[in-house]
């Protein structure tokens, strides 16, 4: 495991298919068979961390508790540079998940936001 990478970690509600969508984003998952309940991706030199919102561990009782409870995914957005901003959103479509600002540019990039399966928002942005 690397020790200065960032790192990101999303709790999520559907391990394989949280894991699944970020692979087709272009994340690289690395095998980790000393903790089955966690999937580790990276995308560059970023982690990303995936566990199960209800069978991993907490470090806070209060915090745990109100993350079981949902909802997830207010107040973070993941952003993930991307060539092809249209192809992320077509990904979207076929995956039937949520968009929240279709593909528009924004005069430094063209950019797309959409949830996840766990209602966490990924940002795409495709520079000029």
């Amino acid at each position: 495991m690397g020790a200065k990478q960032l790192k990101v970690g999303l709790r999520v509600g559907d391990m394989d298919r949280s894991c699944t969508l970020y692979r087709k984003v272009g994340f690289k998952e690395i095998p980790e068979e000393q903790q089955p309940g966690m999937r580790y991706l990276t995308y560059g030199h970023t982690w990303l961390m995936l566990s199960g919102r209800f069978d991993h561990g907490y470090h806070h009782d209060e915090r745990g508790n109100l993350t079981r409870q949902g909802p997830l995914g207010y107040g973070f957005v993941l952003v993930v540079p991307t060539t092809d901003i249209d192809a992320m959103r077509e990904l979207w479509r076929r995956e039937e998940l949520p968009v929240t600002l279709e593909p528009e540019d924004t005069g430094w990039a063209r950019i797309f936001y959409g949830l996840d399966p766990d209602g966490y928002e990924v940002m795409f942005e495709q520079f000029h």
